[in-house]
């Protein structure tokens, strides 16, 4: 293992330690700023002593390493003299190191927007701290195993918080998720009541079913009312051609009982991320651009 990537790790257990400390601490909301802008200076740490831990050079913009990159490396202190790619530079090579997105990605950049707005204008988007620090806590159990640490010795005595933090997060969420899929089951109902005496409310359904969804988007069957809905979303490819391309979901909508899932809901609801076809098999495959990505 490199000095650079012991440092950036030794670094980013410091910051990430430090914000659950804070959390657990505050007694006002307005202090979860620090726990917000701690925790996501972590996350981009960890990224880049992953980084590091593959190639030094990937920590740089164009991913190579001049003569004084290296010395300014080989020395502690002047290692803060090198000009490394940002935050989210960081997290998008991290991920394809990885060769998959980190989970619950919107928030994730959430927590670095924050980040930001709490370091350059003192203020950030209100947002719910537990949420976005469930958030770092998953990306970093992401980047935990891929540099042979444990969660144990990244969080330290704040181990059983972190734990806590997820499961809350996780539980809030998914009554949630129950009470949109409960009022969608009944919309469902509502609907089919209204039109049981229509000769073609069948047809209508199908219509419905099948409407075409802006954007790129596949066919998914409703977790609500099990009629077809459409999951719309973006291409993903880890950078390897030999991974293929794979549809990252985004958000899903059923026409016909106004189901609406965002891309953490779609979790819970089972809907992840498919391959669109094996390299091996159709090497010169490209989707359809998406317009609204």
């Amino acid at each position: 293992m490199s000095e650079t990537h012991v440092h950036l790790f030794n670094s980013a257990r410091r910051w990430a330690q430090v914000a659950l400390a804070s959390y657990s601490e505050s007694a006002d909301p307005a202090d979860s700023d620090f726990a917000i802008h701690h925790m996501a200076v972590a996350i981009e740490h960890l990224c880049k002593s992953y980084l590091a831990s593959v190639d030094e050079a990937l920590l740089t913009q164009k991913e190579r390493l001049t003569n004084a990159d290296r010395r300014a490396l080989g020395d502690e202190k002047t290692r803060h003299k090198l000009h490394t790619v940002n935050g989210v530079t960081a997290m998008e090579r991290a991920e394809e190191k990885l060769g998959k997105p980190f989970q619950k990605r919107d928030d994730l950049d959430s927590l670095r927007q924050n980040r930001n707005g709490l370091t350059h204008m003192g203020s950030a988007t209100p947002s719910d701290c537990r949420q976005l620090l469930t958030a770092g806590i998953l990306c970093v159990e992401q980047l935990l195993p891929a540099i042979s640490q444990t969660s144990e010795s990244f969080w330290g005595p704040h181990h059983s918080l972190s734990n806590q933090i997820v499961e809350t997060s996780i539980g809030e969420q998914q009554l949630r998720y129950n009470m949109k899929v409960r009022r969608a089951q009944k919309a469902a109902s509502d609907f089919t009541h209204r039109l049981r005496n229509a000769p073609d409310h069948e047809a209508l359904k199908a219509g419905l079913a099948s409407a075409q969804i802006w954007g790129l988007s596949l066919p998914m069957t409703c977790p609500a009312c099990d009629i077809q809905g459409s999951v719309r979303g973006r291409e993903w490819t880890s950078g390897d051609p030999r991974d293929g391309e794979w549809f990252l979901p985004r958000q899903f909508t059923c026409l016909v009982c106004g189901l609406d899932l965002s891309r953490d809901e779609l979790e819970l609801a089972g809907i992840g991320m498919q391959r669109f076809n094996d390299y091996e098999d159709e090497p010169d495959w490209e989707p359809a651009e998406n317009p609204f990505d």
